[in-house]
């Protein structure tokens, strides 16, 4: 009988050193597990609420991690911000990250376990960990740093710590819901500075995920009907009386609500692409043009990724290539078992680098989108 090989792990480091690896990053491992992580999500996330998910629900790992985050809140109530003449970039965080990177092996241990830490999984995902909280000495935080958290999260999956496919709503609407309060406080507390901000541009000067995993609550498998309040909604909602009462439930609704509280003007002004992407007419379209998006405009970019971590789990090895026709089955329409847990990781057909616009233009197409008053 033949014995099953032992998995040990390896200390995630940076690997793309200029902008000509970009083109390894394309067709590696690290890219597809990515992709494929956020898509097995989605497809685990339609209809549901966020007042209806509980830690407590949770599989062991996420407790603890919301444990952890919860523990983070709780720094800010200790470590108030420094009088300073500068609104942003408040100093006082430097001594709040200062304790998150001495109590951070602390945090993650106990959601690992001992057998993946003797294995090595503490080198391996300790990075992401501590790169999801924004960079101390810019006082910064955006989307790379959104992307190290989504990272631990995939590497947990893979380590076997967490199940997408029966754990996939906790992992979204729970503990990434949780993270993403914790930070959201965090930028305003200390008025964080957005890391390579597109201004109007951009979708958000801070993050990308809520969206799209926002967009995939309200989306439906394609050939089904609305089964929740959620699937009734239309993107345009957003400018209508029922968007304050969606804050609850949407991550979508919650992001959009976000923006808006932390820029003056209207949303047309402020930020035109989230305004154009409501009159998209369909939220299966808005998510399918966000992960686009979300492949072009993170992943796709040498600032962002050059201060990436490649381990043995998100390798920037080359992936398995896909044999046979490239798979048309449509976002949600579920069935078998994904690429994300398949030794052979196939790489993800992607388009060429886009401008923001014109990747935003994938998500809007020709629709016009009424300004919010």
């Amino acid at each position: 009988k033949k014995e099953k090989k032992e998995t040990f792990y390896a200390k995630a480091e940076k690997k793309i050193k200029s902008p000509m690896d970009m083109g390894k990053l394309k067709a590696s491992v690290a890219q597809a597990r990515i992709l494929a992580f956020i898509n097995d999500v989605s497809k685990q996330i339609h209809g549901l609420v966020l007042s209806e998910m509980s830690a407590k629900d949770a599989p062991e790992p996420l407790q603890k991690l919301c444990a952890s985050l919860e523990e983070m809140r709780q720094w800010m109530k200790d470590i108030p911000p420094i009088k300073q003449p500068m609104r942003y970039g408040n100093k006082a965080y430097r001594t709040w990250h200062q304790k998150l990177t001495e109590k951070a092996k602390d945090m993650v241990a106990p959601i690992l376990g001992d057998d993946l830490q003797q294995k090595g999984g503490l080198d391996e995902v300790l990075p992401y960990f501590l790169g999801s909280f924004g960079n101390p000495t810019r006082i910064d935080y955006g989307t790379g740093h959104e992307l190290n958290f989504l990272a631990f999260l995939c590497c947990l999956s893979h380590m076997g710590r967490i199940d997408v496919t029966t754990h996939g709503r906790y992992i979204a609407l729970v503990a990434f819901n949780r993270y993403m309060s914790v930070m959201r406080q965090l930028q305003t507390l200390y008025w964080l500075e957005p890391a390579g901000s597109k201004g109007v541009w951009g979708l958000d000067d801070y993050n990308f995920l809520p969206l799209l995993w926002g967009a995939a609550q309200h989306a439906c498998p394609r050939g089904t009907k609305p089964t929740s309040p959620l699937q009734a909604t239309t993107p345009a909602a957003i400018h209508t009386s029922d968007a304050k009462s969606l804050e609850k439930d949407s991550m979508y609704f919650t992001a959009v609500a976000f923006v808006c509280s932390v820029k003056t003007g209207p949303l047309a002004e402020h930020s035109p692409i989230l305004n154009d992407i409501s009159g998209v007419p369909s939220w299966n379209k808005v998510h399918s043009g966000l992960v686009k998006m979300y492949t072009a405009d993170v992943l796709g970019k040498f600032p962002i990724m050059q201060h990436f971590f490649f381990g043995s789990i998100l390798s920037l090895e080359p992936a398995a290539p896909q044999s046979g026709k490239r798979s048309r089955r449509p976002f949600g329409a579920g069935g078998g078992r994904s690429a994300l847990m398949s030794r052979a990781i196939p790489v993800p057909v992607l388009e060429p680098d886009k401008s923001p616009t014109s990747v935003a233009a994938s998500v809007v197409g020709r629709s016009s989108a009424p300004a919010m008053k």
